[in-house]
């Protein structure tokens, strides 16, 4: 079983975004593709229509408010001198201090904290789900099928991120495998969209807890040998431009 957890909120960032895409959209593309894996919605303020989310019996909704935190964890930060390693634009690597928290990770943090609430360790599989993704049908069964095929795999994203084939990461090596249905490569890092099985979501908890935002999260995942695999091409994509998964033609889906 996929435990589906759907991140939303009722402020929406200003970004590019496709002509075909809508909020809505990426909802119903997930309601239609879950293949009834459950869902459970985490969204960040008042929730004002609930209609599409009642008709679904295997939906709920949970509802935080970022806004509330916000303030404790500007003076953790503050208090803070944490860092991290990143790249920068030509690929050399760097120690820079953990960027200041704001309403997103506020709602992360919180959102978080429901989902540890809600799960038991065990072998299922936990996808945490952002907004403004698209998927292809048949995605569960690729997603389940990695894992069937090497147990070791820790982290895994559907989205084949554009960025890690830009000169940032042009020294990146990574193993190509296969499964079932896809090719797979390994990358640094991805976005808050990512699914792993439950007990090593439990075992990781210090650091999803940690507030240091997705790129950053990853880094300090990895300095623990967690592994993310990525599709080659991708079976869903963060509909933001220019970082369209390519190769697929999602204007038609």
């Amino acid at each position: 079983m996929i435990h589906i957890y759907f991140r939303t909120s009722a402020k929406k960032k200003a970004t590019a975004r496709p002509e075909w895409f809508s909020y809505d959209k990426c909802w119903f593309n997930l309601l239609e593709t879950r293949m009834k894996n459950p869902i459970t919605v985490i969204h960040d303020g008042i929730l004002e229509d609930f209609s599409k989310y009642d008709s679904n019996e295997d939906v709920k909704v949970i509802e935080i408010n970022s806004e509330e935190l916000l303030p404790k964890l500007m003076k953790e930060w503050e208090e803070s001198e944490e860092t991290y390693h990143d790249r920068n634009a030509d690929g050399h690597v760097y120690k820079k201090r953990v960027e200041p928290p704001d309403r997103e990770k506020a709602a992360g943090w919180l959102m978080y904290e429901q989902i540890y609430k809600n799960l038991e360790s065990s072998n299922d599989l936990v996808y945490i789900i952002e907004d403004d993704y698209l998927h292809m049908g048949g995605w569960p069964m690729v997603l389940e099928n990695l894992y069937e095929c090497y147990p070791e795999i820790t982290y895994s994203t559907l989205y084949d991120h554009p960025d890690k084939y830009t000169q940032r990461y042009t020294n990146t090596k990574t193993p190509l495998i296969l499964t079932n249905f896809a090719h797979w490569r390994f990358v640094p890092s991805t976005c808050g969209t990512f699914a792993c099985r439950i007990k090593d979501f439990i075992e990781d908890k210090d650091i999803h807890m940690d507030n240091l935002g997705d790129h950053n999260k990853f880094i300090k995942l990895a300095e623990k040998n967690r592994s993310i695999a990525s599709p080659i091409p991708g079976i869903a994509t963060h509909c933001v431009e220019p970082w369209i998964t390519p190769f697929r033609d999602w204007t038609n889906l």
